[in-house]
């Protein structure tokens, strides 16, 4: 087994490489500048530029809904474990409980993991960052070591709220990050997922009802409390359709946003636009709340305003589980000729729809942030905090 200073020098190596690579596919060269102009992102500086094609690479999309990663190593015909080790790589935050002369022992706040974080630079570069303090990081495992890729910021030991909020963020972009290393909080998780679903086929005898973003905070409400209270409510009146279905950007959602956890979770009503949005029951994967789902599947019967771009959306996105595909592949013929068109690709099986679009979910378990949230002790350790803050 490679020792941490030889792994260390394996993942530069390899980062290099895919770097390279990157810069000279000619695929991937296009499809990093539509990237740039999808997002409105201008580069002005080399280090800016680093920074945004390292993001690219670790956590972007080709248009054809591949994850980049995922691109080289079939082009390059790799195995690599360090290529594996990025893929399933994922930013959280860390508190430093003690500094060694090569790393930190550090707890990661979603999952109260305790780890060893080793850096990739020597410690004498990061001399900034104390005990108690907050490292906001990605890290990745190799040979059951844990290595800092990278850090984006520095958090004081004082501020929790900061803390506490950030990683919420990257909980609800990475919801593993829940129960990273903790077995007990998976196993929670699990029984959560499977109680969610009785409680939700008992109420609305289905796996999915759909309303609009007026209605749908009432219709959660309204299912949580038979969760938690087991009595049944008639929701009839909260079933409504919006003027019409259309497919937008809804901003609210936006995660550098500071009110992006209330409109995760909740607060659709405040948004001027009307627009559908469904409760999703996913019997391995937990409750989703997902915006547009009536739009899409309607996309495949009739072309409608942003079709298109819906459809591109729910193929790519890590958000929309694969039992959402697999229910549109079910009860439409024209499902390879709709998404092809839309991919420019020529999947002819729905495996090899999930092998190129879903990626994630096949290599490792995924819960809904929805469930996550609702078993974090994090969430509620912040709505205590912004409980206190409003008293003061």
């Amino acid at each position: 087994m490679p020792s941490v200073v030889e792994n260390i020098n394996l993942i530069s190596k390899t980062m290099e490489s895919i770097l390279d690579f990157v810069a000279n596919d000619e695929a991937l060269s296009q499809d990093f500048s539509k990237y740039l102009e999808i997002n409105n992102i201008e580069i002005e500086s080399e280090k800016e530029f680093n920074n945004i094609i390292i993001q690219y690479m670790l956590d972007m999309k080709m248009q054809n809904g591949l994850r980049v990663l995922e691109y080289y190593r079939r082009n390059n015909d790799v195995k690599d474990e360090i290529v594996e080790a990025l893929l399933n790589s994922f930013c959280g935050v860390f508190r430093v409980k003690k500094i060694l002369s090569n790393g930190y022992i550090a707890k990661c706040l979603t999952s109260d993991a305790e780890l060893t974080l080793i850096p990739l630079v020597k410690m004498m570069h990061l001399k900034q960052i104390g005990r108690y303090d907050y490292i906001q990081a990605r890290i990745l495992e190799l040979n059951d070591t844990q290595y800092i890729l990278e850090i984006y910021d520095v958090i004081s030991e004082f501020d929790l709220y900061k803390a506490t909020t950030n990683a919420i963020k990257y909980m609800i972009e990475c919801p593993k990050s829940a129960y990273y290393k903790n077995p007990e909080k998976k196993e929670m998780l699990e029984k959560s997922v499977q109680e969610f679903y009785v409680k939700f086929t008992e109420l609305f005898n289905c796996d999915f009802i759909s309303t609009t973003n007026k209605q749908i905070d009432k219709l959660i409400e309204l299912f949580n409390n038979y969760r938690l209270e087991n009595v049944k409510k008639d929701y009839e009146n909260l079933i409504e359709k919006p003027p019409s279905n259309r497919f937008f950007n809804i901003k609210e959602f936006n995660c550098s946003d500071d009110t992006f956890l209330q409109n995760a979770i909740g607060g659709f009503s405040s948004h001027k636009e009307i627009y559908d949005v469904a409760l999703w029951m996913d019997k391995n994967r937990g409750l989703y709340i997902i915006p547009f789902l009536d739009t899409f599947l309607k996309s495949f019967k009739e072309e409608l305003e942003g079709s298109s771009d819906c459809i591109k959306e729910f193929l790519t996105s890590d958000k929309i589980p694969p039992s959402v595909l697999k229910y549109a592949y079910e009860n439409n013929k024209n499902f390879f000729d709709v998404i092809n068109s839309v991919l420019k690709t020529r999947l002819t099986n729905f495996e090899e729809v999930l092998f190129n679009t879903k990626s994630a979910y096949i290599t490792s378990g995924i819960y809904s942030p929805i469930t996550v949230l609702f078993n974090s002790d994090l969430f509620d350790t912040l709505l205590g905090i912004e409980n206190q803050e409003q008293k003061v």
